[in-house]
């Protein structure tokens, strides 16, 4: 039986009438730690046994009559109060209330989770009080979860994770404790995505989500809410009886796929405290999947020694560098335990401002009172919607210019995932925007960011197909390096396309391809028979054509699985008498002129910075020089650097003036900087012709895009 309603809160200044769950929000100022004083006069019903509090944030003095009859420290673990003496008698209850965050008990010190980083602590009853009559201690039961070496099956069958990253992040309620019908709708959404998954990074959600989970036939992954911990003994010993209590009351939950102790620990957690973390989990949960730190220690730091049954990691990097990153993560001689990509592949966008600007929703303003810094290394927004010049409306062709470069990313990215069948799967970064990201797979307003994508290019499903690169390695100062052709440019001629398949589930039958040449020429098609077991990535087929300079559309199907490939063919153009123009990028000079073009990778002029992470293109200058590359992001991946031009030692370097033709926005920050401008009769430049940073070709002589836009922007 819920306890509700007849309910006042009290900050100080008098009581004021409320609902239970309740969060006292924006009704005193956010840094505000409390004491908060609920109160209500009720009878208990006389078959109750216990007053139970589901979830109080952070300390709860529980008070009848005067008496004090509890005191509970945790956010995320319910508590009981016996009321067998009271049963059938009025009585009045006083909860004192302090949350986290304050100076009684700071954000590192206790079990805080992620949100402070995400917006900052709440405080208050935030989810239901009940009367229970018969008071149950869950306990676990038989595991559905099945570890094959390296695989893992669930319900005898395999299962490959699919995830997507839930910060608990809910700022129409202040709290993380949605209703039904939210999560009903969460998982609607995240399940028509593509996702078998949510991970709950941090936080312990409602019970609810993981029964509608389970409705549907998907998967938790519950990571319990240790993050960047002090180091202080105590602390950690107390944070420790607080995970054990979560642990006691979660665990029933037979579709929660893993568990993680904590996320991206360092130095703060000893090797020793990590491992009997570990094995608490898995001596209440009897699960064969724990580990102890999400992330891992080879990635984040702190002792070496790491603990559980499976690899965790979080490779954050920009794209060109995906498969090199993905390749060194790979268990190689450690022991066949799967591989899990706990975070991974997010992209921040551009936000909708006009909207921001409509709504002014307290977590953007600038008051203090309203969104104080608290522990956020990220506090821009404020700021932004002030005084940036791409805050100030709705700019629509920004927007889609960001969102299809990010789905391109994703696209990408997860093709490379796919081809590599040591990876047991993946937690995308993440289900909804924040104050401090715009990488939701769901905006602010809560509308899906790529659905259209996925439906067309569906890299989050049982089957995905990739491409394979040819490798090409350059010979360089007496010996190879690695090296690879790009899946996206090809010259004309003679070209050999190489087609992967991962069967997350097996297949066996029929791959169609096509391919869609210019609308003078028939398009080419065809067959492949294969069969591929479950949780097997590999090649299925190759495609040897001749092809025509001009824009190609390979489409291939596979059972449910379909996929979009553009391939640019480019003309074989007379090399320029210069040799240096054929050479190897690591021997070209820094800055490398070719005609009027001068492309720059280091020095003054220039701020490293990743062209595909945390950024939007603009052109602000209609120009010829750029139209091949415009949002051409198959285009640009083969060309892209790690450095933009400063604007300032611009200026300065060039006092009679320029004109930007392509800039990189910070899409956080929203700094600029130009990566093309114009002088003169000159171009500069960032991007590189020559390629050469991870997964690009190594020289202009493989790399077709790239020496066609040398070429054009030379003469």
């Amino acid at each position: 039986m819920l306890l509700s309603e007849g309910w006042t809160v009290d900050y100080g200044n008098g009581p004021k009438p409320c609902t239970v769950p309740h969060a006292w929000r924006q009704d005193v100022p956010v840094s505000w730690e409390g004491p908060a004083i609920y109160r209500n006069r009720c009878v208990v019903p006389e078959t109750a046994r216990v007053m139970r509090f589901e979830g109080v944030s952070y300390q709860a003095r529980v008070i009848i009559e005067g008496q004090e009859r509890v005191l509970h420290h945790g956010i995320w673990d319910a508590f009981d109060l016996p009321v067998e003496d009271l049963a059938d008698r009025e009585i009045e209850i006083e909860v004192h209330v302090t949350k986290n965050g304050g100076g009684s008990f700071p954000v590192r010190e206790v079990l805080s989770g992620f949100l402070p980083y995400v917006f900052h602590t709440f405080g208050g009853i935030f989810r239901p009080v009940r009367w229970l009559a018969n008071p149950v201690q869950h306990e676990p039961g038989p595991s559905r979860v099945d570890v094959r070496g390296s695989q893992i099956w669930a319900d005898g069958k395999p299962i490959y994770v699919r995830g997507v990253l839930h910060w608990g992040w809910y700022p129409e309620l202040g709290h993380p404790h949605p209703s039904r019908d939210v999560i009903e709708r969460e998982v609607t959404a995240c399940k028509r995505l593509g996702f078998n998954l949510v991970k709950f990074c941090l936080w312990a959600p409602p019970h609810e989500f993981l029964e509608v989970l389970d409705e549907h036939g998907m998967w938790g992954w519950m990571e319990l809410p240790l993050w960047d911990p002090s180091s202080d003994p105590d602390r950690l010993a107390q944070m420790a009886d607080e995970i054990g209590r979560i642990v006691d009351q979660y665990r029933h939950h037979s579709n929660i796929l893993l568990w993680t102790a904590g996320c991206e620990l360092s130095h703060a957690t000893p090797a020793e405290y990590r491992c009997r973390l570990v094995e608490m989990i898995k001596q209440k949960t009897g699960s064969p999947l724990v580990r102890d730190n999400s992330g891992g220690a080879e990635m984040y730091g702190g002792d070496l020694r790491e603990f559980g049954d499976f690899w965790d990691f979080h490779p954050y990097c920009d794209t060109p560098f995906y498969p090199e990153v993905l390749d060194s993560l790979q268990p190689g001689p450690r022991p066949g335990q799967p591989v899990l990509l706990g975070e991974f592949n997010d992209i921040d966008v551009h936000r909708d401002f006009g909207w921001l600007q409509r709504e002014r929703p307290y977590w953007a303003s600038a008051e203090p009172d309203l969104n104080d810094v608290g522990v956020r290394w990220q506090h821009d927004l404020p700021g932004l919607l002030a005084d940036s010049p791409f805050a100030q409306e709705t700019d629509a062709a920004l927007m889609e210019s960001s969102r299809s470069k990010a789905a391109f990313m994703r696209e990408w990215v997860q093709q490379e995932v796919a081809a590599r069948d040591w990876a047991s799967g993946y937690v995308v970064t993440g289900i909804r925007d924040t104050p401090v990201s715009a990488s939701g797979m769901f905006d602010d307003q809560g509308n899906s960011r790529y659905l259209a994508d996925l439906l067309e290019s569906p890299w989050n499903t049982d089957l995905v197909l990739f491409r394979i690169p040819h490798r090409r390695p350059p010979w360089v100062r007496g010996g190879n390096r690695p090296g690879w052709l790009d899946t996206a440019n090809a010259w004309e001629g003679d070209v050999l396309l190489r087609l992967g398949l991962q069967a997350r589930v097996g297949f066996q039958g029929g791959v169609e391809w096509c391919l869609l040449n210019s609308a003078d020429r028939p398009p080419l098609e065809g067959v492949i028979h294969c069969e591929v077991e479950a949780l097997g990535s590999r090649e299925i087929g190759q495609i040897a054509t001749t092809l025509r300079p001009g824009d190609v559309l390979l489409r291939v199907s596979a059972g449910s699985a379909s996929q979009n490939w553009r391939l640019g063919v480019w003309p074989q153009t007379d090399w320029p008498d210069a040799a240096e123009f054929k050479s190897y990028a690591g021997d070209l000079p820094d800055p490398w002129t070719f005609g009027r073009l001068t492309v720059f990778r280091s020095g003054e002029l220039v701020r490293p910075m990743p062209f595909w992470r945390e950024a939007a293109y603009d052109y602000p200058v209609a120009s010829t020089e750029v139209d091949l590359i415009k949002d051409q992001w198959h285009r640009l991946l083969p060309i892209s650097g790690d450095v933009a031009f400063d604007e300032g030692a611009l200026e300065r370097a060039l006092p009679s003036g320029y004109e930007v033709l392509m800039r990189r926005i910070d899409t956080r920050t929203y700094r600029t900087n130009p990566v093309v401008v114009r002088h003169g009769n000159g171009i500069w430049t960032t991007l590189r012709p020559f390629g050469g940073l991870g997964r690009q070709p190594s020289s202009l002589a493989t790399n077709p895009l790239g020496a066609t836009l040398a070429l054009a922007l030379g003469r």
